[in-house]
């Protein structure tokens, strides 16, 4: 028959160990009763050696007699071991364990392998990009193609370095294609090389003298403003020079540009400037043609004044008639544009 024994604190009659009834006996705790063991019932007793959990906590031996917890992780990671194979942890799934290694993504993202375990992404390139390796052929990257700088009706492609295209939006009407600096560009018809831009031309009829044994201006010129930077200008004059007596003059040419002041010009092969043609070494009043014809590249499209500058050898010189004529002679400066 059942008996009962109530006591606040049973003791082990010696020693520290109480044992309640034998081997063959079961101990029932009662439904709705508590058993509560203050330090938890240890893993040799069949328990965790725990007193409490956190929802999600993982159980694991750290030794052949215990068990401890992890924490559960965060979403989307995965269960393995760490890095000295000793316990479980939770991380982002590596390449190596069938994962990307990325946390993350972009709508239109990309992932390549940047090494033989790991994986990285690209991010997505712009409309119309194509994809190609990198110089370095270490990874792929989105580079311009031929739809994606094609924007425009009338646009051209031209190589503006090694392996990289650029575009040449249209010209205007009548434009052509040309080269400057190296790469292709629209520009204004010329007219074709070679081809007369313009014609200004100075008749002068004044009768001038001079005595002078340095240069000084004739006060003859023309003025002309190139249509481009690359014109040259044609110069000829036609005239007739005079002296007083059987003596020599020479005459050379002067530039000014945009008003910076005259100049004298380099004529390759000339000596002491232009030399009338024909010298007067006859008696007084003798008196010969000049005239010249050069070609100058003045590279400005700034106006130009075009001036004759002359000296005489000792006598009075004469432009316009001969020193012992009354009828003068007109004296023509010309300059016409040639187009390049």
């Amino acid at each position: 028959m059942a008996s009962e024994v109530k006591a606040n604190k049973l003791s082990p009659s010696s020693g520290t160990d109480l044992t309640l009834g034998d081997a063959s006996d079961t101990v029932i705790v009662p439904t709705g009763a508590t058993l509560n063991v203050v330090d938890g019932v240890g893993v040799a007793g069949g328990g965790t050696g725990l007193t409490s959990f956190t929802a999600g906590d993982v159980l694991y031996a750290t030794g052949t007699t215990t068990l401890t917890k992890l924490a559960k992780g965060t979403a989307e990671q995965i269960l393995s071991m760490n890095s000295g194979a000793t316990a479980p942890e939770w991380t982002t799934a590596a390449a190596t364990a069938g994962g990307t290694g990325q946390t993350g993504f972009t709508a239109g993202d990309l992932l390549y392998a940047n090494s033989t375990t790991t994986l990285t992404k690209l991010a997505k390139g712009t409309g119309l990009q194509g994809l190609q390796t990198n110089s370095g052929a270490t990874a792929p990257e989105w580079v311009n193609s031929p739809q994606s700088l094609m924007t425009a009706a009338g646009d051209i492609l031209y190589a503006s370095g090694a392996n990289t295209l650029a575009k040449l939006a249209k010209g205007s009407d009548d434009e052509v294609l040309t080269l400057a600096s190296g790469v292709p560009s629209w520009a204004s018809a010329s007219g074709g090389g070679g081809k007369i831009g313009q014609v200004v031309q100075n008749v002068d009829t004044t009768l001038r003298s001079t005595t002078s044994t340095s240069f000084v201006t004739t006060g003859i010129s023309v003025t002309i403003t190139p249509s481009a930077s690359d014109s040259k200008i044609l110069l000829m004059m036609d005239g007739v020079i005079g002296y007083s007596t059987g003596l020599t003059g020479n005459m050379q040419l002067y530039k000014n540009v945009a008003g910076a002041g005259d100049s004298s010009m380099t004529i390759p092969g000339s000596l002491d400037g232009f030399r009338a043609f024909g010298e007067s070494d006859a008696a007084t009043g003798a008196g010969d043609a000049i005239g010249f014809c050069y070609l100058d590249s003045p590279a400005t499209a700034s106006e130009i004044v075009y001036t004759m500058y002359w000296l005489t050898t000792g006598s009075t010189a004469y432009i316009g008639q001969q020193e012992s004529n009354t009828r003068t002679c007109p004296t023509m400066f010309t300059a016409m544009e040639v187009l390049a």
